[in-house]
């Protein structure tokens, strides 16, 4: 007979020893009442104990089983050991920290700077500094710079030209 798929992890269990009390009393009315799971549970328990009886537990040395000993107690408690590079990094005095930080910042921005260039293109030139050949464009380059202000003064000219005229005819109209 064949024991019951529904029950296979049950029986599983059952034989490692690691079936849950709640779930035991079921089991065992199952297996009251079921052959094939009955005779599956003790062919396999017969296997386990045929097995632990041939191979050899593995031995460990004392060191080795301190060693692993303290490793699970490190895990449980959340420990963890140390890295190389965290014993170093933490052997630095932490008020050296954020000097370290700065300086890092400090690096990051003066290369920023550097591949730009420190200095942006400036539209006050002054003359002294420019070749004789672009003396003139400099030269245009308040003119150029103050535009806005020149078309307003134009505008401003404009403006009372006819303002001047206009009351010149109005007057002549008059008279």
């Amino acid at each position: 007979m064949k024991p019951c798929t529904e029950y296979r992890e049950a029986l599983w269990l059952d034989v490692y020893g690691e079936l849950d009390p709640g779930k035991r009393t079921a089991w065992e009315k199952h297996l009251e009442a079921c052959e094939g799971c009955r005779q599956e549970r003790e062919q396999l328990a017969l296997l386990l104990q045929a097995v632990k009886g041939n191979a050899p537990s593995p031995t460990l040395s004392r060191e080795e089983a301190e060693t692993l000993s303290s490793a699970i107690i490190r895990e449980l408690k959340g420990e963890r050991e140390e890295t190389w590079w965290r014993k170093r990094v933490w052997r630095v005095p932490h008020r050296l920290i954020p000097a370290l930080a700065a300086a890092s910042i400090l690096i990051v921005v003066l290369g920023w700077f550097g591949m730009k260039g420190l200095r942006s293109p400036s539209s006050s030139r002054s003359v002294s500094h420019v070749k004789s050949e672009e003396q003139i464009p400099v030269k245009d380059l308040d003119i150029i710079e103050n535009l806005e202000i020149l078309e307003e003064m134009e505008t401003l000219r404009k403006l009372v030209h006819v303002v001047d005229h206009g009351d010149m005819a109005s007057t002549t109209e008059q008279n």
